[in-house]
């Protein structure tokens, strides 16, 4: 088989050179591209090299990114990320910098074996699916030749780093014994459980609690930056007698570019047979224009009249521009005035109070970008035509009034009160439940006679845990010992006290399969993140950095 890829490699291990070739052609070419004049006019671009490579470079990027496309695929991987493009950099950076060398034919046709892309379906090396592949990727005139080879020495390349930058994988004897031990420990347990939303205990704060807590969370109560601006409407309806009517012609094939829009209209408006009446049974004709005639009629309509209020809308902020036409000045009222509009006022809003408005969240958005050089927006579309936002200025964040805001202080003092006395309250069941299984009452007995809702749980193991079982619950035994009552955890809206009746640890010869099996799993884990640690260190060494301030 090894000899069959390598022979495979022979016939087609010409066309690495050429890509080879083709990419330090493609490198010349770009490097000259981007000199100022050569071509056209790209004085204001700016290289954001990233390890030795243009990432602003649409070639350079695509380029990347068929590789990255193409390695996914060769590993079985479904989705891509920035960070897998990101690390490939980094990682032949690194290859190059230290002079890992390209694969030999019989490593690299060894190394093409072990490619989920090329498995059959018995999960073995098919060599028909490697041959199919290939010739399919090579006959593909968007693709490179001998792309898949290239990128199957830099897979090689970076896997031979990446295994040096895990390194073996450091645990302690003790860690696996104990991640062993936590898989075939037994539990016998008991839970109590208060539920927040029933837990209702009499809060009635005085004034003075009120505003020791409101100075003491001012931030909370601040009102964030605003937005002061109005807007100009261009209504739709006020340019009918500037649509021409429409021709047949017009109409049908406004019809035929959206016939799936208006079959689905008349489907959806047929009516419907009346209670106890049956539908007659008819062919299903197709829909006609003259079945749609005057929806077709409405809509072409209403689309030349949003066309004519858009072109009116950005004419009057092309006023504004060529013009130089100051905000508030005699020549914007005339221009108001002219185009048969007026200001109208909207209410200071802040950044995250867009959404809640009625008009066009992208047109509030861009007042953000706006200021006294530029006060007016682009013509943005709304429910009744067109509107132009008028910048008018900002409201500083400002602190509201104790006065102002007295009632939400009231309702966030109660709920962060009630929430302090919940906890205080987990800790005083917890002492009640110690001293009467201290004197031998069972604990789901004590719990409900303190009107928990309690459960016992016979012995299982962490594997198969009863479903009923909480997990924060579960996770907070295995910390625990034999007759043991937890403090009160929090798990979302109720608070649980866990008792540990019993809990069998394991003790495990060292040649244990589950032991071996813990120390194996470990020393991946230790391996990966170790190696996952030092591609982040790679990758933002290789970011480019902030261009310095320049001293004034």
């Amino acid at each position: 088989m090894i000899s069959w890829i390598q022979n495979h490699l022979i016939r087609h291990g010409r066309w690495i050179f050429l890509s080879l070739l083709a990419l330090i052609i493609v490198s010349f070419v770009f490097t000259i591209g981007n000199t100022p004049g050569c071509t056209t006019d790209r004085s204001g671009y700016q290289e954001q090299l990233y390890y030795g490579i243009d990432m602003n470079s649409p070639r350079e990027r695509d380029a990347l990114l068929e590789k990255v496309r193409l390695s996914a695929f060769l590993n079985g991987q479904q989705r891509l990320n920035n960070q897998q493009v990101e690390n490939r950099v980094a990682l032949l950076h690194l290859a190059d910098k230290i002079g890992v060398p390209a694969p030999d034919q019989e490593t690299l046709a060894d190394f093409i074996t072990t490619k989920a892309a090329f498995r059959g379906e018995d999960g073995e090396f098919s060599a028909d699916s490697y041959t199919a592949f290939v010739d399919q990727i090579e006959s593909n005139p968007q693709t490179p030749q001998g792309m898949v080879l290239v990128v199957l020495e830099e897979d090689y390349r970076i896997n031979q780093i990446g295994s040096v930058l895990a390194g073996p994988g450091y645990l302690l004897p003790s860690e696996a014994l104990a991640q062993a031990q936590r898989n075939r420990t037994k539990y016998t347990l008991a839970t109590a459980e208060l539920n927040y939303v029933d837990f209702k205990p009499e809060i009635e704060p005085s004034d003075e609690a009120l505003k020791e807590y409101y100075e003491a969370n001012k931030a909370n109560y601040q009102i964030p930056e605003r937005i002061k601006a109005s807007y100009v409407l261009f209504e739709s309806d006020r340019f009918e007698d500037q649509v021409p009517a429409a021709s047949e012609e017009e109409l049908r094939e406004h019809f035929i570019s959206n016939r799936a829009q208006f079959v689905a209209e008349f489907e959806a408006n047929k009516p419907k047979p009346a209670e106890g009446e049956e539908a007659e049974e008819t062919e299903d004709a197709p829909v006609t224009y003259s079945d749609v005639s005057e929806a077709v009629a409405a809509s072409f309509l209403s689309e030349q009249l949003a066309r004519v209020t858009h072109q009116t809308a950005h004419a009057f902020t092309l006023s504004l521009h060529n013009n130089n036409v100051e905000r508030d000045s005699a020549a914007f009222n005339a221009l108001l005035t002219e185009n048969g509009v007026s200001l109208v006022e909207i209410e200071p809003y802040t950044a995250a109070g867009v959404s809640q408005r009625a008009l066009s969240v992208e047109m509030l958005e861009s007042a953000f970008a706006l200021g006294s050089n530029r006060y007016y927006s682009d013509a943005y579309a709304l429910e009744a035509g067109y509107g132009v936002l008028i910048y008018e200025g900002r409201i500083d964040a400002e602190i509201q009034a104790f006065e102002t805001v007295k009632t939400e202080v009231s309702v966030n003092y109660q709920a962060e009160e009630k929430r302090r006395l919940f906890n205080e309250k987990g800790e005083s069941l917890k002492a009640e439940l110690e001293a009467k299984v201290s004197e031998g009452t069972a604990f789901v007995e004590a719990a409900e006679a303190l009107e928990l809702k309690a459960q016992a749980f016979e012995t299982f193991s962490a594997s198969d845990a009863p479903r009923e079982l909480n997990r924060s619950a579960l996770q907070q035994a295995q910390g625990m010992q034999s007759g043991e009552v937890s403090p009160m955890l929090t798990a979302g809206p109720t608070g649980i006290i866990v008792y540990v009746e019993n809990k069998d640890v394991p003790e495990l010869a060292s040649d244990d399969e589950d032991l071996t099996e813990a120390e194996n799993m470990l020393q991946r884990y230790s391996a990966y993140t170790s190696g996952a640690s030092f591609s982040t260190e790679l990758v933002v060494q290789g970011l480019p950095e902030d261009t310095p301030e320049t001293e004034e």
